[in-house]
């Protein structure tokens, strides 16, 4: 049932506003401030249900909710009863100390979804920030200080509204920009400040042009009913607490933000010099350039995060090719010390025992297939240890690696090959394990599939680019994406993929169906000396 409460107050909230403009001035204004009220109780309702785990962060939203529907309240005694319209009044007293209240409950909540350092997250919520910020600074602030009616309480009173909304609006920004999940209760509290800023510049700016500002009352109700909606929604106690993501990803949305904040500056000089009013141009150019340094120390950031996953990135990939060839090592030399040399040594009972029986043709025979057999066993295995890890890749290098490689290769296969190799010298021993591991992965594959009648493999250096390259004249097939492949079960090739461009190669495979294929491998990094 909790589920559907929120679900229930959106839904009478809209009907509500609706009715709001049927209604005459006094019957409106009674509905506005229980409407206002009602929020309050959603709070405090959704504390009770939900036990969020910064339930002060929610009593101080609620305390500024109260003061704000308090000075609805007086607002409304003062136009409607006293037909009175003082400035600053008390009414005034009560909206402003809610600005503070509801900021301090807005940075608890900021303050519980960061677990760390989200420098990130600050800079992206600045640039939002002061862009939009910059509407109200234009649009409102500025006016104020030029308009000559104004007495020195009155200016400050009437700045305090958009300062307060700057901050609101600040606040708001960093709640999206903070790492984790953001569940329905926190976008509906965005919403509710995204819409509390929007009404009160728009009022603010018909207020100023002495127009009515009736229409603002709407958007005031939808705010009321976004936040009584959040609290009353039962992923409340999401919204803050622990266990969450380090930095928050930059996703589409973030990024639609900001790019709409850098837009304000421009469209507000395009809109000024539309209307003919006075170009604001100190403020808006003083905006723009600390809109400018935000966003290069952002991308700088962003630079320097892609810089240390790629240092992490080739860490990992240095320890996994180690962890994998030191393995390979130690069952290379315990096939050698343990079932080879035992094989071996059955091999020479087998002959003696052979002498021994040199008067049975029949035991003989069986001897000798018996001979036959094991001598095949031992050399598959011997083959094996030295795929595990070739001797000659250690003592004389890739070059005479490869060449072993691919005459074994031709002798199983059947497949002429040939191997051309123009290396100005030895290259690192990783880049030449990894050359080696794609090119014993590609002799596979050709084995299996191609269906070739030659191959050639080249491995050419050129000052620091390295390229092998592998081709058949087999069958060929249709180049497909790297999810295709696996689905299609050739997990072959995308590990020689994953393996070149782990090691920060390019990798690329053309084939189409009864022209073969060719794979070339990449890598731009230094020959050793």
């Amino acid at each position: 049932m909790r589920g559907w409460v929120w679900r229930l107050y959106l839904g009478a909230g809209a009907l509500a506003t609706g009715v709001y403009y049927l209604l005459p001035p006094g019957s409106a204004a009674v509905l506005n401030v229980a409407v206002g009220l009602s929020v309050v109780a959603a709070i405090a309702v959704g504390i009770i249900w939900h036990r969020p785990a910064r339930r002060l962060a929610w009593w101080l939203i609620a305390a500024a909710q109260g003061l704000f529907v308090a000075g609805d309240a007086l607002f409304s005694i003062n136009e409607l009863v006293l037909h009175i319209e003082p400035f600053p009044s008390l009414a005034d007293a009560l909206y402003l100390p809610g600005y503070p209240a509801l900021a301090a409950g807005l940075a608890l909540l900021a303050l519980s979804r960061s677990t760390g350092r989200d420098v990130a997250g600050v800079i992206d919520a600045a640039i939002i920030a002061i862009g939009f910020g910059l509407l109200s600074w234009v649009l409102v602030m500025v006016p104020y200080f030029q308009d000559p009616s104004l007495g020195l309480v009155e200016l400050l009173v009437s700045l305090a509204y958009p300062v307060g909304d700057v901050l609101l609006l600040a606040l708001a920004a960093r709640l999206a920009t903070t790492p984790g999940r953001r569940p329905v209760a926190l976008r509906l509290l965005i919403a509710n400040l995204g819409a509390t800023f929007a009404a009160d510049m728009v009022f603010s700016v018909l207020a100023l042009q002495g127009a009515s500002t009736a229409v603002t009352d709407g958007g005031y109700l939808v705010a009321y009913l976004l936040l009584g909606a959040s609290a009353l929604h039962p992923s409340l106690p999401r919204l803050s607490g622990t266990g969450l993501a380090p930095r928050a990803r930059l996703g589409p949305g973030r990024l639609l933000a900001m790019g709409a904040a850098a837009l304000v500056a421009p469209a507000l000089l395009i809109y000024q010099w539309l209307t003919g009013a006075g170009i604001q141009v100190a403020p808006i150019a003083g905006a723009w350039a600390v809109l400018f340094v935000l966003v290069m120390t952002r991308m700088a950031g962003l630079v320097r995060g892609i810089e240390r996953s790629e240092a992490e990135r080739r860490h990992l990939l240095d320890q996994t090719m180690n962890a994998a060839e030191q393995e390979r090592i130690r069952i290379a030399g315990e096939l050698h010390d343990g079932p080879i040399q035992r094989l071996s040594v059955l091999g020479y009972d087998l002959e003696r025992a052979k002498q021994r029986v040199l008067t049975n043709a029949v035991a003989v025979a069986r001897l000798d297939h018996a001979q036959a057999s094991l001598s095949s066993e031992v050399q598959g295995l011997r083959e094996l240890m030295a795929s595990l890890r070739p001797p000659t890749l250690d003592e004389v290098g890739l070059e005479a690696a490869l060449r072993d490689q691919v005459g074994a290769f031709t002798r199983h296969s059947g497949i002429e090959s040939s191997v051309r190799v123009a290396l100005a010298g030895r290259l690192d021993g990783e880049l030449e394990t990894i050359v080696y591991r794609v090119t014993q992965e590609a002799l596979l594959n050709v084995t299996r599939h191609a269906n070739a009648n030659r191959l050639w493999l080249e491995l050419e250096g050129v000052g620091d680019r390295v390229q092998l390259c592998i081709r058949d004249d087999g069958v060929g097939f249709d180049p497909m994406p790297g999810s295709d492949l696996v689905r299609s079960g050739h997990f072959g090739l995308v590990a020689m993929r994953e393996r070149v461009e782990l090691a920060g190669g390019r990798f690329q495979l053309e084939s189409s169906p009864g022209a073969g294929a060719v794979l070339r491998a990449t890598f731009d990094v230094p020959s050793a000396a």
